[in-house]
């Protein structure tokens, strides 16, 4: 096993919440994420944390020469960046967590590769962090995305994104946690189809862990904006998510009602788009992406018994 704090027994994740120099490891789970990882790797070395950190690409079976890749990149030392092999099991989830295991740093910050940091990114977390054992902040889509991809997911705005209607949560491309949590609560679940940042942040706030989430969007997200993997990213989040409300249901997450399911289906045939948009004011991105997240959701919501009448 690799030798890092992670695992160390000696560091109490209590005696250096208020430390200066908190080491920050930054974890990106990367599967052919070429050339867009460059840009958070940029985003990285602008960063206005002060103390200590380390930057961990978590390979998860990139076929895009990302080793070379990384050993060439200009700012390697600043980050102190290094490659980790997680192509065992397919997955973001996996990914992260193989990361965790090879990280030096008392706290786990995580981001995605395909996203844009900006300066205040960790700085922001790690004083979250001071007073919580899990957090996260708002993300931003509007300096990463082609028109097309805005038009056709709109963004959720920063109070309302990192909200369901069980416990809150810290969205993946921006969540950090104290690397005692992170191994205590045992990691991310590598068997969901989606929604794991939700289902972690649930396990932990149930295990006691606190939880807090800015509104200060400090993450460009990517959004997709070709049809068939907005489609399938759609399906997957619905699917995921439905599956995580099942799960949880045990737990005091509220079902799902099939009557509102319903309603949304109503609302999808009277907005389809054989309907002028001037009428509907929806793309057709929009509703295929909206389709395919609710096929997720009624698949999943079927199978794990989301649904209530």
């Amino acid at each position: 096993m690799t030798e890092n704090r992670f695992h160390d027994e000696s560091v109490d994740s209590e005696s250096v919440r208020y430390d200066s120099n908190v080491f920050v490891s930054v974890i990106i789970p990367a599967r052919n994420s070429l050339p867009d990882l460059d840009l958070q790797l940029d985003g990285l070395v602008r960063q206005t944390y002060s103390g200590p950190m380390e930057v961990i690409v978590s390979d998860n079976g990139s076929d895009d020469e990302l080793v070379d890749h990384i050993r060439r990149y200009a700012g390697s030392d600043a980050l102190r960046l290094r490659r980790v092999d997680a192509s065992h099991k397919a997955g973001a989830s996996y990914a992260r967590n193989v990361g965790a295991e090879a990280a030096h740093g008392e706290f786990l910050a995580f981001c995605d590769a395909d996203d844009v940091v900006h300066p205040d990114w960790i700085t922001t977390l790690v004083e979250l962090a001071r007073e919580h054992d899990v957090v996260g902040t708002a993300v931003e889509t509007e300096s990463v995305n082609t028109a097309r991809a805005l038009d056709w997911t709109p963004t959720t705005p920063p109070e309302s994104q990192g909200q369901t209607t069980f416990l809150p949560y810290a969205i993946g491309a921006s969540l950090g946690c104290w690397a005692t949590v992170f191994e205590d609560v045992g990691g991310m679940s590598c068997d969901l189809q989606a929604s794991e940042d939700v289902e972690f942040c649930w396990r932990a706030q149930l295990k006691g862990y606190r939880l807090a989430f800015a509104q200060t969007q400090l993450v460009g997200y990517r959004l997709r904006d070709r049809l068939v993997p907005l489609v399938r990213q759609s399906y997957r989040l619905g699917y995921g998510f439905a599956q995580v409300q099942g799960i949880y249901r045990n737990h005091g997450c509220p079902p799902v009602h099939l009557r509102r399911a319903m309603r949304w289906w109503g609302l999808l045939m009277l907005g389809n788009p054989l309907v002028p948009r001037a009428i509907t004011r929806v793309s057709r991105g929009q509703w295929l992406r909206a389709v395919a997240a609710h096929i997720g959701e009624v698949r999943g919501g079927v199978k794990y018994r989301t649904f209530v009448w």
